[in-house]
């Protein structure tokens, strides 16, 4: 375990960042739209009717913002996703591969690791790196409907539910890679167990 301590570190990291954004960046945000929330933190997406009421929101503040002459809501989901949101994906991308490579592989496991638990590793990380392009799809997606550029022009409810599949996607994305990552832990306990038992 000495030796995963950067690993742990990066999980550490990683987590740290995603508690700046959720309880920083994107509830200050939130207060300017009067409590909504944002879309990337709803796991089903907003529908039609949701988005549109969301970009008159993002409209009614944009123009406040304006004649007060400071930063608009819209502006600061920019430059989240441009900042913080633009390294936290590829961090916890990573964390997830870290963790179950850890859960995988291990120095004190002297037994082969078997082929399902390899499987499981693949899975793993074919789960990261699609998780990874939807939360940046879905980033790029929400900034042409609801960017400072957009708010300016008619709603473009084409992408709504493109948004909606993405955010969807990336949810589920991390829903099945946590279950197949505790399974693989679970999985190392065991054997680790059956080693020192015929030890």
């Amino acid at each position: 375990m000495k030796r995963l301590w950067p690993g742990w570190l990066l999980c550490l990291v990683t987590a740290g960042l995603f508690a700046y954004m959720a309880l920083v960046e994107s509830a200050a945000i939130s207060a300017l739209l009067s409590g909504w929330q944002l879309p990337d933190g709803v796991p089903l997406g907003y529908d039609a009717d949701a988005a549109r009421a969301l970009f008159d929101a993002f409209s009614a503040e944009f123009a406040r913002a304006q004649a007060e002459g400071r930063q608009s809501a819209s502006e600061a989901y920019l430059a989240l996703h441009a900042g913080v949101d633009l390294l936290f994906p590829p961090l916890l991308a990573m964390s997830i591969a870290f963790s179950a490579f850890a859960a995988t592989y291990s120095r004190r496991d002297q037994t082969e690791t078997p082929r399902l638990a390899k499987v499981g590793l693949g899975l793993a990380l074919a789960l990261a790196f699609a998780y990874l392009g939807f939360d940046f799809f879905e980033n790029a997606v929400a900034d042409t409907i609801y960017g400072p550029k957009a708010i300016t022009l008619a709603f473009n409810a084409e992408m709504v539910f493109v948004l909606q599949v993405l955010t969807r996607g990336k949810y589920l994305s991390l829903v099945i890679v946590a279950v197949l990552i505790v399974a693989l832990w679970i999985a190392r306990r065991r054997r680790m167990r059956t080693t020192q038992t015929v030890i």
